[in-house]
Protein backbone atom coordinates (compact mmCIF):
# COMPACT_ATOMS: atom_id res chain seq x y z
CA UNK A 1 0.00 0.00 0.00
CA UNK A 2 1.79 3.14 -1.21
CA UNK A 3 -0.67 5.52 0.41
CA UNK A 4 -3.66 5.00 2.66
CA UNK A 5 -6.79 5.88 0.69
CA UNK A 6 -9.11 7.75 3.04
CA UNK A 7 -12.87 8.16 2.82
CA UNK A 8 -14.44 11.04 4.76
CA UNK A 9 -17.97 10.29 5.98
CA UNK A 10 -19.57 13.64 6.78
CA UNK A 11 -18.17 16.77 5.11
CA UNK A 12 -19.47 19.62 7.27
CA UNK A 13 -17.39 22.50 8.60
CA UNK A 14 -14.85 20.59 10.69
CA UNK A 15 -14.11 18.19 7.82
CA UNK A 16 -12.23 21.02 6.09
CA UNK A 17 -9.44 20.63 8.66
CA UNK A 18 -9.36 16.85 8.19
CA UNK A 19 -9.17 17.33 4.43
CA UNK A 20 -6.26 19.73 4.88
CA UNK A 21 -4.58 17.25 7.20
CA UNK A 22 -4.79 14.40 4.72
CA UNK A 23 -3.72 16.66 1.85
CA UNK A 24 -0.51 17.35 3.77
CA UNK A 25 0.04 13.77 4.96
CA UNK A 26 2.71 12.11 2.78
CA UNK A 27 1.30 8.63 3.41
CA UNK A 28 -2.39 9.40 2.77
CA UNK A 29 -4.71 10.23 -0.11
CA UNK A 30 -8.15 11.77 0.38
CA UNK A 31 -9.82 9.34 -2.02
CA UNK A 32 -13.57 9.59 -1.36
CA UNK A 33 -16.09 11.86 0.35
CA UNK A 34 -19.61 11.11 1.55
CA UNK A 35 -22.46 13.29 2.77
CA UNK A 36 -26.26 13.18 2.57
CA UNK A 37 -26.17 16.67 1.06
CA UNK A 38 -25.39 15.95 -2.60
CA UNK A 39 -24.60 19.53 -3.57
CA UNK A 40 -22.16 19.91 -0.70
CA UNK A 41 -20.44 16.57 -1.27
CA UNK A 42 -19.89 17.37 -4.94
CA UNK A 43 -18.44 20.77 -3.98
CA UNK A 44 -16.07 19.11 -1.52
CA UNK A 45 -15.05 16.48 -4.07
CA UNK A 46 -14.07 19.18 -6.56
CA UNK A 47 -12.39 21.44 -4.01
CA UNK A 48 -10.35 18.67 -2.40
CA UNK A 49 -9.55 16.67 -5.52
CA UNK A 50 -11.20 13.48 -4.26
CA UNK A 51 -11.69 10.69 -6.77
CA UNK A 52 -15.21 9.65 -5.71
CA UNK A 53 -18.25 11.11 -3.97
CA UNK A 54 -21.16 9.31 -2.32
CA UNK A 55 -24.41 10.28 -0.62
CA UNK A 56 -24.86 6.90 1.13
CA UNK A 57 -22.08 5.75 3.44
CA UNK A 58 -22.85 2.09 2.71
CA UNK A 59 -21.80 2.70 -0.90
CA UNK A 60 -18.51 4.18 0.27
CA UNK A 61 -17.93 1.19 2.56
CA UNK A 62 -18.57 -1.13 -0.39
CA UNK A 63 -15.80 0.61 -2.35
CA UNK A 64 -12.80 -1.74 -2.26
CA UNK A 65 -10.46 1.14 -3.14
CA UNK A 66 -11.12 2.81 0.23
CA UNK A 67 -8.71 1.60 2.93
CA UNK A 68 -9.85 3.67 5.89
CA UNK A 69 -12.61 6.06 6.93
CA UNK A 70 -12.81 9.20 9.01
CA UNK A 71 -16.28 9.49 10.55
CA UNK A 72 -17.28 13.14 11.12
CA UNK A 73 -21.05 12.96 11.50
CA UNK A 74 -23.49 14.04 14.23
CA UNK A 75 -22.85 12.01 17.38
CA UNK A 76 -25.92 9.78 17.26
CA UNK A 77 -24.67 8.29 13.98
CA UNK A 78 -21.17 7.41 15.18
CA UNK A 79 -21.69 3.94 16.60
CA UNK A 80 -23.63 2.38 13.72
CA UNK A 81 -21.36 3.79 11.04
CA UNK A 82 -18.31 2.66 13.01
CA UNK A 83 -19.68 -0.86 13.39
CA UNK A 84 -20.54 -1.03 9.69
CA UNK A 85 -17.10 0.28 8.72
CA UNK A 86 -15.28 -2.33 10.81
CA UNK A 87 -17.52 -5.05 9.38
CA UNK A 88 -16.60 -3.81 5.90
CA UNK A 89 -12.91 -4.24 6.66
CA UNK A 90 -12.03 -0.54 6.91
CA UNK A 91 -9.69 1.08 9.39
CA UNK A 92 -11.73 3.58 11.43
CA UNK A 93 -10.97 7.01 12.81
CA UNK A 94 -13.97 8.16 14.85
CA UNK A 95 -14.45 11.83 15.62
CA UNK A 96 -14.98 12.37 19.34
CA UNK A 97 -17.08 11.46 21.24
CA UNK A 98 -16.72 7.81 20.33
CA UNK A 99 -20.46 7.22 20.92
CA UNK A 100 -23.33 8.63 22.95
CA UNK A 101 -23.90 5.72 25.37
CA UNK A 102 -21.68 3.21 27.14
CA UNK A 103 -23.65 0.40 25.49
CA UNK A 104 -22.59 1.75 22.09
CA UNK A 105 -19.01 2.08 23.34
CA UNK A 106 -19.08 -1.57 24.39
CA UNK A 107 -20.28 -2.59 20.92
CA UNK A 108 -17.47 -0.67 19.27
CA UNK A 109 -14.88 -2.12 21.64
CA UNK A 110 -16.07 -5.65 20.90
CA UNK A 111 -16.10 -5.03 17.14
CA UNK A 112 -12.66 -3.43 17.27
CA UNK A 113 -11.19 -6.32 19.26
CA UNK A 114 -12.68 -8.83 16.83
CA UNK A 115 -11.39 -6.98 13.77
CA UNK A 116 -8.00 -6.98 12.09
CA UNK A 117 -8.52 -3.28 11.34
CA UNK A 118 -7.51 -0.38 13.53
CA UNK A 119 -10.06 1.72 15.41
CA UNK A 120 -9.17 5.02 17.03
CA UNK A 121 -11.10 7.90 18.55
CA UNK A 122 -9.85 11.20 17.13
CA UNK A 123 -9.48 14.03 19.65
CA UNK A 124 -7.36 16.84 18.26
CA UNK A 125 -6.26 18.63 21.47
CA UNK A 126 -3.79 15.84 22.30
CA UNK A 127 -1.83 16.80 19.15
CA UNK A 128 -1.64 20.54 19.95
CA UNK A 129 2.11 21.37 20.06
CA UNK A 130 2.01 23.42 23.31
CA UNK A 131 0.14 20.60 25.07
CA UNK A 132 2.55 18.06 23.58
CA UNK A 133 5.49 20.12 24.92
CA UNK A 134 3.87 20.41 28.34
CA UNK A 135 3.37 16.63 28.47
CA UNK A 136 7.01 16.09 27.52
CA UNK A 137 8.13 18.45 30.29
CA UNK A 138 5.88 16.69 32.80
CA UNK A 139 7.01 13.20 31.80
CA UNK A 140 10.68 14.23 31.98
CA UNK A 141 10.27 15.18 35.64
CA UNK A 142 10.80 18.90 35.00
CA UNK A 143 8.35 19.91 37.76
CA UNK A 144 8.71 16.80 39.90
CA UNK A 145 5.88 14.46 40.79
CA UNK A 146 2.56 15.55 39.20
CA UNK A 147 -0.04 16.55 41.82
CA UNK A 148 -2.98 18.25 40.12
CA UNK A 149 -4.36 19.71 36.89
CA UNK A 150 -6.64 22.67 36.34
CA UNK A 151 -8.44 23.49 33.07
CA UNK A 152 -10.30 26.73 32.29
CA UNK A 153 -12.51 27.42 29.27
CA UNK A 154 -14.00 30.72 28.18
CA UNK A 155 -16.69 30.95 25.51
CA UNK A 156 -17.06 34.50 24.23
CA UNK A 157 -18.25 36.58 21.32
CA UNK A 158 -18.44 35.14 17.85
CA UNK A 159 -15.25 35.63 15.93
CA UNK A 160 -13.45 33.58 13.33
CA UNK A 161 -15.48 31.04 11.40
CA UNK A 162 -18.95 31.82 10.19
CA UNK A 163 -20.52 28.77 11.84
CA UNK A 164 -23.74 27.78 10.05
CA UNK A 165 -26.94 27.16 12.00
CA UNK A 166 -26.91 23.55 10.78
CA UNK A 167 -23.58 22.88 12.50
CA UNK A 168 -24.86 24.00 15.88
CA UNK A 169 -28.49 22.93 15.77
CA UNK A 170 -27.91 19.18 16.02
CA UNK A 171 -25.47 19.69 18.91
CA UNK A 172 -28.29 21.17 20.97
CA UNK A 173 -30.70 18.41 19.98
CA UNK A 174 -30.61 15.80 22.82
CA UNK A 175 -31.28 12.97 20.36
CA UNK A 176 -28.62 13.91 17.82
CA UNK A 177 -26.03 15.53 20.09
CA UNK A 178 -26.41 12.87 22.75
CA UNK A 179 -26.19 15.22 25.73
CA UNK A 180 -24.78 18.54 26.87
CA UNK A 181 -23.06 20.69 24.28
CA UNK A 182 -20.32 21.37 26.84
CA UNK A 183 -20.02 18.20 28.90
CA UNK A 184 -20.15 15.67 26.06
CA UNK A 185 -19.41 17.46 22.79
CA UNK A 186 -16.77 19.90 24.02
CA UNK A 187 -15.96 18.02 27.23
CA UNK A 188 -14.61 15.12 25.19
CA UNK A 189 -11.64 17.38 24.43
CA UNK A 190 -10.79 18.60 27.90
CA UNK A 191 -11.49 15.33 29.75
CA UNK A 192 -9.33 13.49 27.21
CA UNK A 193 -6.51 15.91 28.05
CA UNK A 194 -7.11 15.43 31.77
CA UNK A 195 -6.55 11.69 31.31
CA UNK A 196 -3.73 12.17 28.77
CA UNK A 197 -1.68 14.10 31.32
CA UNK A 198 -2.33 12.26 34.57
CA UNK A 199 -4.08 8.95 33.94
CA UNK A 200 -7.40 7.31 34.68
CA UNK A 201 -10.03 9.06 36.81
CA UNK A 202 -11.63 7.32 39.79
CA UNK A 203 -14.53 9.65 40.64
CA UNK A 204 -16.10 12.99 39.76
CA UNK A 205 -18.28 15.71 41.29
CA UNK A 206 -19.86 18.58 39.38
CA UNK A 207 -22.15 21.59 39.43
CA UNK A 208 -23.76 22.48 36.10
CA UNK A 209 -26.07 25.43 35.37
CA UNK A 210 -28.12 25.71 32.19
CA UNK A 211 -28.69 28.90 30.20
CA UNK A 212 -31.10 29.56 27.37
CA UNK A 213 -29.27 31.09 24.42
CA UNK A 214 -30.21 31.91 20.81
CA UNK A 215 -32.85 29.77 19.08
CA UNK A 216 -34.04 28.63 22.52
CA UNK A 217 -31.09 26.26 22.88
CA UNK A 218 -29.99 25.19 26.36
CA UNK A 219 -26.27 25.26 27.12
CA UNK A 220 -24.73 23.51 30.13
CA UNK A 221 -22.65 26.46 31.30
CA UNK A 222 -21.43 27.88 33.64
CA UNK A 223 -20.14 24.73 35.29
CA UNK A 224 -17.44 23.47 37.63
CA UNK A 225 -16.15 19.89 37.68
CA UNK A 226 -13.69 18.25 40.05
CA UNK A 227 -12.23 14.77 39.89
CA UNK A 228 -9.87 12.41 41.68
CA UNK A 229 -7.38 10.32 39.74
CA UNK A 230 -6.96 6.64 40.48
CA UNK A 231 -3.26 7.23 41.12
CA UNK A 232 -3.08 8.22 44.83
CA UNK A 233 -4.13 11.69 46.01
CA UNK A 234 -4.09 13.51 42.68
CA UNK A 235 -6.89 15.82 41.63
CA UNK A 236 -8.16 17.87 38.71
CA UNK A 237 -10.71 20.58 38.01
CA UNK A 238 -12.48 22.16 35.06
CA UNK A 239 -14.36 25.45 34.95
CA UNK A 240 -16.28 26.78 31.96
CA UNK A 241 -18.03 30.14 31.58
CA UNK A 242 -19.84 31.83 28.72
CA UNK A 243 -20.03 35.58 28.24
CA UNK A 244 -20.89 37.44 25.06
CA UNK A 245 -19.01 40.44 26.44
CA UNK A 246 -15.64 38.66 26.18
CA UNK A 247 -13.88 38.96 22.83
CA UNK A 248 -12.10 35.76 21.85
CA UNK A 249 -9.57 36.35 19.08
CA UNK A 250 -9.98 33.29 16.89
CA UNK A 251 -9.81 32.01 13.34
CA UNK A 252 -12.25 29.25 14.25
CA UNK A 253 -14.60 28.90 17.24
CA UNK A 254 -15.16 31.67 19.83
CA UNK A 255 -13.70 29.73 22.74
CA UNK A 256 -10.29 29.21 24.29
CA UNK A 257 -8.68 27.05 26.95
CA UNK A 258 -5.75 27.24 29.29
CA UNK A 259 -4.20 24.59 31.48
CA UNK A 260 -2.21 24.49 34.72
CA UNK A 261 -0.29 21.40 35.83
CA UNK A 262 1.10 21.43 39.37
CA UNK A 263 4.06 19.28 40.34
CA UNK A 264 5.98 18.79 43.56
CA UNK A 265 8.68 21.21 42.34
CA UNK A 266 6.81 23.68 40.17
CA UNK A 267 4.13 24.46 37.59
CA UNK A 268 3.50 24.25 33.85
CA UNK A 269 1.00 26.57 32.17
CA UNK A 270 -0.37 26.20 28.63
CA UNK A 271 -1.87 29.57 27.75
CA UNK A 272 -3.96 28.87 24.65
CA UNK A 273 -5.38 26.14 22.49
CA UNK A 274 -8.40 26.73 20.20
CA UNK A 275 -7.82 30.51 19.94
CA UNK A 276 -5.57 33.40 20.98
CA UNK A 277 -7.27 34.81 24.06
CA UNK A 278 -4.12 35.34 26.19
CA UNK A 279 -1.20 37.34 24.78
CA UNK A 280 1.41 35.24 26.55
CA UNK A 281 3.98 32.56 25.68
CA UNK A 282 2.16 29.34 24.75
CA UNK A 283 3.98 27.35 27.45
CA UNK A 284 5.46 28.64 30.71
CA UNK A 285 7.24 26.57 33.36
CA UNK A 286 8.16 27.57 36.91
CA UNK A 287 10.67 25.46 38.82
CA UNK A 288 13.01 26.21 41.73
CA UNK A 289 12.48 29.96 41.54
CA UNK A 290 13.07 30.17 37.78
CA UNK A 291 10.39 30.93 35.17
CA UNK A 292 11.03 29.65 31.63
CA UNK A 293 8.99 30.68 28.60
CA UNK A 294 8.62 28.36 25.59
CA UNK A 295 7.59 29.96 22.31
CA UNK A 296 9.49 27.82 19.77
CA UNK A 297 6.49 25.84 18.51
CA UNK A 298 3.52 25.96 16.19
CA UNK A 299 0.42 27.36 17.91
CA UNK A 300 -2.01 27.11 15.00
CA UNK A 301 -5.07 25.01 15.81
CA UNK A 302 -4.92 23.53 12.31
CA UNK A 303 -1.67 21.78 13.24
CA UNK A 304 -3.59 19.45 15.57
CA UNK A 305 -5.57 18.02 12.66
CA UNK A 306 -2.51 17.74 10.45
CA UNK A 307 -0.65 15.77 13.13
CA UNK A 308 -3.67 13.58 13.88
CA UNK A 309 -4.25 12.72 10.22
CA UNK A 310 -0.56 11.96 9.76
CA UNK A 311 -0.54 9.62 12.75
CA UNK A 312 -3.59 7.69 11.54
CA UNK A 313 -2.06 7.00 8.11
CA UNK A 314 1.40 6.25 9.51
CA UNK A 315 0.03 3.79 12.07
CA UNK A 316 -2.03 1.95 9.45
CA UNK A 317 1.04 1.48 7.27
CA UNK A 318 3.22 0.49 10.24
CA UNK A 319 0.62 -1.89 11.67
CA UNK A 320 0.47 -0.18 15.05
CA UNK A 321 -2.31 1.39 17.10
CA UNK A 322 -2.94 5.15 16.96
CA UNK A 323 -4.22 7.16 19.90
CA UNK A 324 -6.94 6.77 21.29
CA UNK A 325 -7.93 3.10 21.44
CA UNK A 326 -11.58 2.07 21.66
CA UNK A 327 -11.12 1.39 25.38
CA UNK A 328 -9.55 4.83 25.93
CA UNK A 329 -12.32 6.52 23.96
CA UNK A 330 -14.90 4.78 26.13
CA UNK A 331 -13.22 6.06 29.32
CA UNK A 332 -13.69 9.61 28.07
CA UNK A 333 -17.40 9.04 27.37
CA UNK A 334 -17.73 7.44 30.81
CA UNK A 335 -16.21 10.52 32.43
CA UNK A 336 -18.54 12.85 30.49
CA UNK A 337 -21.56 10.82 31.53
CA UNK A 338 -20.42 10.57 35.14
CA UNK A 339 -20.07 14.34 35.32
CA UNK A 340 -23.61 14.85 34.00
CA UNK A 341 -24.96 12.28 36.47
CA UNK A 342 -23.15 13.96 39.37
CA UNK A 343 -24.77 17.32 38.62
CA UNK A 344 -28.23 15.75 38.25
CA UNK A 345 -27.99 13.80 41.51
CA UNK A 346 -25.81 16.20 43.56
CA UNK A 347 -23.33 13.51 44.55
CA UNK A 348 -19.94 12.16 43.61
CA UNK A 349 -19.97 9.43 40.98
CA UNK A 350 -17.53 6.53 40.82
CA UNK A 351 -16.55 5.91 37.20
CA UNK A 352 -16.05 2.18 37.69
CA UNK A 353 -19.82 2.01 38.21
CA UNK A 354 -21.90 1.83 35.07
CA UNK A 355 -22.94 5.29 33.83
CA UNK A 356 -25.21 5.68 30.81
Amino acid sequence: MAKVRIGLIGVGNISKLHAQGYALAPNAELFAVCDVNEERVQERKAAWGATKAYTNYHDLLDDSDVDAVEIITPHHLHAQIGLDALAAGKHVSMQKPMATTMAECDQLISASNASDQMFRTFENFQYYPPLVRAKELLDSGSIGEPLSMRIKTTIGTKQGWEIPYERWSWRFDPEKGGGGRIMLDYGSHVFAIAQFFMGDVEKVFSWISHQTIQHGWKIDSPAVVIWKYKDAAKYGSFEVIQSDEILVQSDHVPEDEWFEITGSRGFIWVNRCSSRLLDAPPVVMYRDGVTTNYSDMDTNWESTFIAGCNEFADCILAGRQARLTAEEGAKIVQMCRGIEQSARESREVLLDARVE
